[in-house]
């Protein structure tokens, strides 16, 4: 038989292990799960493919209630407490299940229809102006029925290249970067890129090598400021004094660590994981870049 846990019990159980989410290390900027990533690229979508989204979600949820509700109806609760408690549950999923039937039937009658994805990855269907945000009655076997769900909307309309949910994203890597040659009284010569990464030098030997040394801090810092973006659009924490890039040995990307509990990113910063970079400097850039005021800091600064 199922354990039906007592609402008190869930309430502790959740907060107790919030508590330890909030403790522990999370990566950030991965891929969602695969629905939400189709659900992502349906806001420009044509209404029929909305409309075809939005219906194979609801079938699919109305399936899984209903045998929520035939399961249900299998079990005995010993004692009367548990007997509660099973006919609560019954009754949440017969309401549950009535929505969604009111759900089905009003795809029929309105063209209506928005697919959106919030900061945590789920997807909202509006239908006719009325909020569903899809939720599955058990985490067990979740993924495979949204990849299911995936594969049959994938047969009706064109979908992008999906990515392995919880696997690092791509990041967007900065063009080519420009820039100029300039002295300074205070830190000699240097090559300075138009974003205001500024990179300084003892003297002009050299110019082109050291140049592409600068170019490449500055891709690096280009990028990591569009990805640091996201993360904070999508309610990641950043502390920007904290920033620091690791080595995430194995496959050439870096580990950067974005705040004291230690949540990261997984992205290829090559050149700021092997430069003597003057990471206050750096830092300072990057936040300034996040509120769109342009700075131009010194972020390297060498004597070969």
């Amino acid at each position: 038989m199922r354990a039906w846990i007592s609402g008190a019990l869930l309430a502790v159980l959740t907060v107790w292990s919030a508590a330890s989410a909030a403790t522990e290390p999370r990566q950030l900027y991965v891929q969602p799960p695969v629905m939400a990533q189709v659900a992502e690229g349906l806001t420009e979508a044509s209404s029929s493919a909305r409309a075809d989204f939005a219906g194979l979600v609801v079938e699919a949820l109305i399936e899984v209630y209903a045998e929520e509700l035939e399961h249900s109806g299998l079990e005995r609760a010993r004692g009367a407490g548990r007997e509660r408690r099973l006919v609560r549950w019954r009754q949440a999923m017969e309401m549950e299940l009535a929505r969604l039937h009111r759900f089905r039937q009003a795809l029929v009658t309105t063209g209506d229809v928005l697919v959106e994805v919030d900061r945590q990855g789920q997807v909202l269907l509006m239908v006719g102006g009325s909020p569903l945000l899809v939720s599955w009655p058990r985490v067990a076997g979740q993924a495979d029925r949204e990849m299911d769900l995936v594969q049959r909307y994938c047969t009706l309309h064109a979908c992008p290249a999906l990515g392995e949910a919880g696997a690092s994203r791509g990041i967007a890597r900065a063009g080519d970067v420009g820039g100029a040659w300039s002295m300074s009284q205070m830190h000699g010569p240097g090559w300075e890129s138009e974003g205001g990464v500024r990179c300084a030098f003892a003297d002009l030997r050299d110019r082109a090598s050291r140049e592409e040394r600068c170019r490449a801090l500055a891709a690096d810092l280009e990028s990591l400021s569009g990805v640091l973006a996201q993360v904070v659009r999508e309610g990641g924490r950043i502390e920007w004094r904290m920033l620091r890039v690791e080595d995430d040995p194995g496959d050439g990307m870096q580990r950067l660590i974005v705040n004291e509990r230690g949540d990261y990113l997984r992205l290829p910063l090559r050149a700021l994981s092997v430069e003597p970079v003057n990471w206050p400097a750096a830092l300072r850039w990057l936040e300034r870049r996040a509120t769109g005021v342009r700075s131009a800091e010194t972020v390297l600064s060498t004597r070969f």
